[in-house]
């Protein structure tokens, strides 16, 4: 049986670690052709292991906070992969530091909505003029719960997140009739670096979270990866505009 992404052309920012790295490995399964783009080298030694397993990919140093970056990593993906691509996830995030809003400052607040929405902008300006002449395509953003409901101590990352899914829905709008989806994934508390960063800066702040979930314990990065996929796949084809949580219940509560 082919896979659900097979002889597709892949774009994945943030690829290096946590969710990202986890879209590339299960993309790769799916018969997916990868680039990736991460503001880390670590991507390379991602690249690397997928192409020691047949997997046709490369890694770019990419930073969504600059355009001319996603440019050449999309330029670069039909180049060296043969295809436009027409699977994008703009999965590159940051989530700043926890604190006070009045404690944050104007430069820490900026970068997080430079990073997590208007790099999702980059990636979806990007990859959409060679989407629309395919006429096919299939975008998913990484959004959060953070972008569905609210949390204390992270105004920038919940704002920025919220932005994300608002521009999802809008930009699915906009290209719907083009054949080209647009959704969000929105993951809770996944077991990342991120949460580590957090966790350190704050006393019982994983005993606090899992006391929030329905389901007892935080995700695996390879669980809301497996969503993503599914949101870029053609058993998904008839969703577009939609932000999905993948979050143990958390925002049913």
């Amino acid at each position: 049986m082919p896979g659900a992404l097979e002889g597709k052309v892949a774009v994945i920012t943030g690829a290096s670690a946590g969710i990202g790295r986890a879209m590339a490995e299960i993309a790769a399964r799916e018969g997916a052709s990868l680039a990736l783009g991460d503001i880390t080298e670590a991507g390379e030694a991602v690249a690397e292991a997928l192409r020691k397993k047949g997997t046709k990919a490369f890694f770019l140093r990419t930073d969504v906070r600059r355009k001319q970056d996603m440019d050449a990593l999309v330029a670069r993906a039909k180049s060296e992969l043969g295809a436009v691509p027409t699977v994008a996830f703009a999965n590159a995030g940051v989530e700043g530091k926890l604190a006070a809003p009045w404690d944050v400052t104007e430069d820490d607040f900026t970068r997080v909505i430079d990073t997590n929405i208007v790099g999702v902008w980059r990636t979806i300006s990007a990859v959409l003029p060679g989407m629309m002449a395919a006429g096919e395509g299939a975008i998913v953003a990484t959004a959060s719960v953070a972008g569905l409901v609210g949390a204390g101590g992270l105004a920038a990352y919940v704002a920025s997140k919220h932005g994300v899914v608002g521009l999802v829905k809008s930009v699915a709008i906009d290209a719907a009739k083009s054949g080209i989806r647009v959704n969000a994934l929105c993951p809770g508390m996944i077991e990342t670096s991120m949460v580590d960063r957090l966790a350190d800066g704050a006393p019982n702040f994983r005993e606090s979270l899992l006391a929030l979930k329905p389901m007892g314990r935080l995700g695996a990065p390879s669980e809301a990866a497996e969503a993503a996929i599914w949101l870029a796949s053609p058993a998904a084809s008839f969703v577009t505009g939609h932000a999905l949580a993948v979050d143990g219940g958390y925002v049913s509560q």
